[in-house]
């Protein structure tokens, strides 16, 4: 009698280990997924902000008209020569 209540209490023990040892490794499982998706949304919402801020700066750049666009290219045309180099006078 006290043999079998031995080896009853002994299996219990051995399948509590087992069955506490599964439990930990799903938890572990769950917590791991879970610092995934939280560094995952962070990421995600950094770069929405970073391509806000962007697409911002782009749409309220100011805008160049014809006008300047011709004077920046004429007064490069001016300081560079023909083959390409800068003028003499223009460095310093």
């Amino acid at each position: 009698m006290k043999f079998t209540k031995h080896i009853v209490a002994f299996s219990f023990l051995v399948l509590s280990n087992t069955a506490s040892a599964q439990l930990f490794e799903k938890l572990g499982k769950k917590v791991e997924r879970a610092a995934e998706r939280t560094v995952e949304r962070r990421v995600e919402r950094e770069t929405q902000k970073s391509t806000d801020r962007v697409l911002d700066s782009v749409i309220d750049a100011p805008k160049k008209s014809k006008k300047e666009k011709r004077k920046a290219r004429r007064k490069k045309q001016r300081d560079t020569l023909i083959i390409g180099q800068p003028r003499k006078d223009n460095l310093i």
